[in-house]
């Protein structure tokens, strides 16, 4: 089965029948009043617009659809039409592809085709005279006025009406619309190349009908368009978008796993026949009982009280026919006894309802090719789920009978807002049997609406109430905050313990649903087996009844379908004394669900990754996690870490763009204080980078919201973490001049104690990770999930002194990048070494050679802090006698400091230059030279700073100062002039040198086009170097450094750099213009007329900039530096770069 093609059908097809049936629609001009005038079997209506001449037929159905749009809303007419036509033709494609379409008197296939033809001919075969004529073919066919019809478009749709009302009496829950509206709305031109009908045909291949599969994936895809528009608004869900939003085709293979564990194992342990378990290619083997109480198979009732498209209903059939057959029953009886004793399904979609009851008759003429000349067709115990909102109240009127009323109207009451609560609605015994048969038995003019509108309250009443021996079904997944109101006080009042999702919900109605000793088949997201918020369910389940098997998928194996992990277990609805059940993980199998389920089979013959676990082990865990492949569970002996260590609480801004600074961007550092606050993958010291405000208007902001963490832990050193990590946690040292926010979970030390470096220790070893992946395997690891972890608390001074080391290296790496605040000196500075010289004065220096003693350093500062950690591992691996599960190995990945990277290095030792060139830094002074305040020139001597704060960047050394030539001097300065111009060689061939560029014109290209951009991501588009840039013709280019930023910069940018850069380029033309008035070679002609168009392109850019750049200097803007880069970077957004 081909999905791409499918789901590009389906997606194109839905909008263009919406398209269509909207336009049906305005041709009935449904908004407008008419007068009406009945000609014979005509209907006249006009007014000043327009004039309209229906049929009797059509008459009545524009009156029907009127009515409808004025109940739903002409949006969900439109919607509801389309769908059913798309289901229609849909449901015509696959029985006339499998020969199942019933066009005789006995609903027997003739073989015809209605929608396309065997031999691939454009005209489908049904429009042929001699198949029209066709004695068995059992629609109302008038010849007379086929003829009439002109175009073969007309001729198929009146023909299509025909096959539909025939098909409305074969399976009339999709069929039968000659009552309602839809007729009308039939679109218009299917046969065209780009009609619905052509599209079906030529546009997905016939195998893809093999399997009534394809009708869930159809379905799946109908929805997508809506799904995404529900998904993304990230709001609370209308009652109609439910659907929409939880709708998740089920695997074939999951299905498959659910319905021969649950209902195959069920006849097994009831003494059915054994060989069956041969058919069933998923079926576990292990811990059969078979001392139960026989059964017969008319017995067993089957339920998916959330069916969908009917993919496990399907499924359930099949297994069921095998069951009747092993029984002796003869095959013709097999279908309907099935069909009427054993299969149930409830969905609140009427689209899904459709589907699912398409689906099983399908399935069912597969095997019985009588099925539809059988009444069970119309008595299906498949169904979507009604609501009585919206039924007149006068029907009650018609029972004059007090307790039938009193009857109907608990009926009434019961099935309120059923389309939103849907199968989780539990229903209380009470006998409608009586109301049933009045209905039955009604001779008025409200019999016909009682049926159709009573009748099934009744039949879904009944579903709801009844147990079942099997329940099988893929719940919605639907969170509690997106729960439309009703739904979530209903969920909330009626189930407890599992109100935190919808799917958590459904897995206790399922229970109920179960007859004692019954199973349960689920496909649920996999975070209930582990997360706190789940952690009732777990104790719920565990303790009251059985797991009996397990299959936990691989992470990110659904993600083409839906981005959870998921896993399928069967539940039986017993205590049994035997309590082992098989869980099965394929953690190791890689891939999509096609991989999943080789890995799954893999798992069944060799057991590698399969399971035997009693539920008691799991209850030894702090929060009873599924971590069911532990060969050890006894690792959780130990105290847990919540004993010695409690969490630090948070804080939390509730506006981190008001209240959050990265450090570089603000000047009050005593208003500005140092927050932990989330970042990279860091272990042992790492990721200051965010300030928050925290003065005390600020704090009384966080406080008064529950924002402001205990004072008690101010000024305490603790130990946090990433709360959101991708792979593996990195714990490290929160400093005591550190807050910290929930992006940083910080715990704290109850007593004095020296505990830290060890608890640092356990908690960046592979033993903490393997715990924290069986108590949390989420992406967020939190503050709980941390304290439950077992652990041995002892002082030990070689761990301590491990630490501390550890510490140590980190803190260094962290340091020798500029987005530190400790930053000292650039490493390729620091590490330069001199090679010949006379005296002090001419030492020169190679950057190479600075760079291979950094490198050399980088790397021995890496094997240790590798070693150590590893050293650490196999401390604890011993204590923990994880040895089988576990090495001491460390990937490089997942050392947390920096291997040198020549290109990060010499990028960095220009931005460096840079930051000495406007005087953030100095080469006579470690560290952060100005931020803000007075500025000092006198702390610049070795190498003078920017007078005026503004270097231009130019394609040519128009100025003597520009950025590429205050470049060079620096390298002159911090290298020597001997080895000047190998340096700039080694520095250009880092940044790519090209072609026949020189080594400075690389250099100027990167400054023109590269720096900035790579400035902006190291500093996190919060960028400190601004930059004046005139557009994409590079006409005028220009850095600032923000701290140094006053009223007055802007206006002599634009006079003392703009208009020389312009009177640069007019001087420039002028030449370029004259130089083409002599005799030229073509080649030198060519290359001056480019010259031209340049140097053109970049006056008119200036010449609009400057225009800019005037009205922004004509208003004195001055910054706060306080209100951080965005804010103030926003203000002369005209004529900055953008920040991408």
């Amino acid at each position: 089965m081909d999905k791409a093609i499918l789901k590009k059908f389906v997606i194109e097809s839905r909008q263009d029948l919406m398209e269509k049936i909207k336009n049906k629609i305005n041709t009935f001009y449904i908004d407008e009043e008419f007068q009406s005038e009945q000609k014979g079997d005509l209907y006249i209506l006009s007014n000043d617009k327009h004039t309209l001449s229906l049929t009797n037929d059509e008459y009545k159905k524009r009156e029907l659809l009127i009515k409808r749009i004025n109940e739903l809303g002409i949006e969900q007419v439109i919607e509801e039409a389309a769908y059913t036509w798309f289901n229609r033709i849909v449901a015509i494609r696959y029985m006339e592809i499998n020969d199942y379409l019933p066009l005789t008197k006995d609903n027997q296939s003739l073989g015809i085709r209605v929608l396309s033809s065997k031999d691939n001919t454009p005209d489908p075969e049904i429009l042929k005279f001699t198949n029209l004529n066709t004695p068995d073919l059992d629609i109302d066919f008038k010849k007379e006025k086929y003829v009439e019809l002109n175009t073969d478009n007309d001729k198929f749709k009146y023909i299509l009406l025909l096959i539909c009302k025939k098909l409305g009496k074969v399976i009339p829950q999709v069929f039968d619309g000659i009552t309602d509206y839809i007729d009308i709305l039939i679109p218009d031109n299917l046969l065209n190349d780009t009609g619905f009908v052509n599209k079906i045909v030529r546009g997905v291949p016939e195998n893809n009908y093999n399997q009534v599969e394809i009708i869930g994936w159809l379905y799946q895809y109908y929805n997508q368009t809506e799904k995404d528009r529900v998904i993304s608004a990230k709001k609370q869900y209308k009652k109609n978008e439910i659907a929409y939003a939880t709708q998740l085709f089920t695997p074939d293979w999951i299905v498959k796993y659910m319905v021969e564990n649950s209902l195959g194992r069920y006849w097994i342990e009831h003494g059915g026949d054994k060989n069956l378990i041969q058919n069933w290619k998923y079926f576990i083997k292990d811990n059969i009982q078979e001392t139960k109480e026989k059964k017969i198979p008319t017995e067993i009732k089957c339920i998916d009280p959330c069916s969908g498209s009917g993919h496990i209903l399907v499924y359930m059939f099949e297994v069921l026919y095998q069951i009747y057959l092993s029984y002796g029953y003869i095959k013709n009886e097999i279908a309907e006894q099935i069909l009427k004793n054993n299969l149930y399904g409830l969905d609140i979609d009427d689209r899904a309802g459709q589907l699912s009851i398409l689906s099983v008759l399908l399935k069912a003429r597969e095997y019985d090719k009588n099925i539809f000349n059988k009444d069970i067709v119309n008595n299906l115990n498949v169904m979507s789920i009604q609501e009585s909102n919206k039924l007149p109240k006068y029907l009650a009127d018609n029972f004059n009978n007090s307790i039938l009323k009193e009857k109907l109207l608990n009926l009434y009451e019961l099935n309120l807002n059923t389309k939103e609560i849907g199968s989780l609605l539990e229903i209380e015994e009470n006998d409608y049997t009586e109301l049933e048969q009045f209905i039955h038995n009604d001779d008025t003019i409200f019999k016909i609406e009682c049926e159709l509108k009573i009748l099934p309250l009744i039949k879904q009443s009944k579903i709801l109430k009844s147990k079942y021996n099997i329940v099988v079904t893929n719940p919605p997944y639907l969170k509690s905050s997106l729960m439309p109101i009703i739904l979530k006080k209903y969920v909330e009042k009626k189930y407890n313990y599992f109100k935190n999702d919808m799917f958590s919900t459904f897995i206790s109605r399922n229970i109920q649903f179960a007859e004692n000793d019954g199973y349960v088949g689920l496909m649920t997201p996999n975070v209930w087996l582990f997360i706190s918020s789940f952690e009732k369910v777990r104790e719920y389940l565990l303790n009251n009844y059985k797991i009996n098997s397990m299959v936990q998928l691989a992470k990110g194996s659904f993600f083409k379908e839906a981005t959870v992990d998921i896993c399928s277990l069967i539940i039986q609805n017993s205590q049994s004394r035997n309590d082992i059940g098989k869980y099965i993980r394929l953690d190791k199998y890689k891939g999509d669900m096609d991989i999943q389920e080789k890995g799954f089979l893999d798992e069944l013959k060799y057991k590698e990754n399969n399971y035997s676990v009693s539920q008691n082990e799991f209850k030894k865990i702090p929060g009873c996690q599924f971590a069911f492949w532990l060969k050890n569970f006894d690792i959780f002996k130990y105290n847990t870490i919540g004993l010695n260590y409690e969490s630090g609480g948070r804080n939390k801004t509730h506006n981190n763009i008001k209240y959050v600074r990265c450090w570089w961007e603000i000047s009050n550092r005593n208003r500005w204080q140092s927050y932990a606050n989330g970042g990279d993958f860091k272990k042992w010291y790492g990721n200051y980078i965010d300030l928050v405000d925290w003065n005390d208007e600020a704090r009384k902001e966080y406080a008064s919201h529950g924002g402001l963490y205990n004072q008690k832990y101010s000024n305490k050193e603790g130990i946090c973490w990433n709360l959101i990590t991708s792979a593996t946690n990195g714990f490290r040292i929160k400093t005591s001049e550190s807050h910290y926010s929930s992006g940083s979970p910080t715990i704290f030390g109850k007593l004095n104690n020296d505990f830290d470096y060890y608890l640092l220790a356990f908690l960046n070893s592979k033993v903490s990770q393997y715990l924290i992946n069986i108590v949390n395997p989420t992406l967020n690891t939190t503050v709980n999930d941390v304290l439950n972890l077992p652990l041995n608390f002892e002082i030990d001074e070689n761990i301590n002194n491990n630490v501390k080391n550890n510490i140590e290296i980190s803190k260094e790496d962290w340091n020798s990048f500029e987005t530190s605040w400790d930053f000292i000196k650039h490493p390729l500075i620091e590490y330069k070494s001199g090679i010949g010289y006379a005296d002090d004065k001419d030492w020169n220096f190679r950057i190479k050679d600075a760079y291979k003693s950094w490198k050399s350093n980088c790397d021995e500062k890496f094997k240790l802090l590798k070693n150590n950690e590893e050293e650490l591992n196999r401390i604890f691996i011993d204590i923990y006698g994880l040895q089988d599960e576990l090495t001491p190995n460390v990937e490089d990945k997942d050392v947390t400091i920096r291997k040198a990277d020549r290109e990060r290095e010499i990028k960095s030792l220009i931005s460096y230059a840079v930051g000495c060139m406007f005087g953030r830094y100095s080469l006579d002074q470690d560290g952060l030279v100005y931020a803000g305040g007075d500025f000092d020139k006198s702390k610049y001597k070795t190498f003078s700073v920017d007078e005026d704060n503004i270097i231009p960047i130019t394609d040519e050394a128009y100025f003597g100062d520009d950025i590429v030539e205050r470049f060079k001097k620096f390298i002159k300065v911090v290298y020597g002039d001997n080895t000047f111009n190998e340096n700039m060689d080694y520095i250009a061939e880092t940044l790519g040198k090209k072609g026949t560029e020189t080594s400075e014109d690389t250099i100027r290209r990167y400054f023109l086009n590269d720096f900035f951009n790579d400035h902006i991501k190291i500093y996190q588009k919060r960028p400190i170097y601004w930059l004046f840039d005139s557009g994409k013709k590079n006409g005028f280019k220009a850095l600032i450094y923000m701290n140094r930023f006053n009223e007055n910069l802007i206006p002599k940018v634009r006079l003392d750099y703009l208009h020389i850069v312009q009177t640069t380029y007019e001087k420039l033309l002028s030449d370029v213009n004259y130089k083409l008035t002599t005799d030229l070679s073509l080649s030198d002609k060519k290359a001056a007329q480019n010259r031209q168009a340049d140097l053109n392109a970049k006056l008119n850019e200036i010449k609009e900039y400057d225009e800019k750049i005037a009205h922004i200097a004509n208003q004195r803007i001055n910054i706060d530096l306080d209100d951080g880069v965005k804010v103030n970077y926003d203000k002369f957004k005209d004529i900055l770069a953008k920040i991408k």
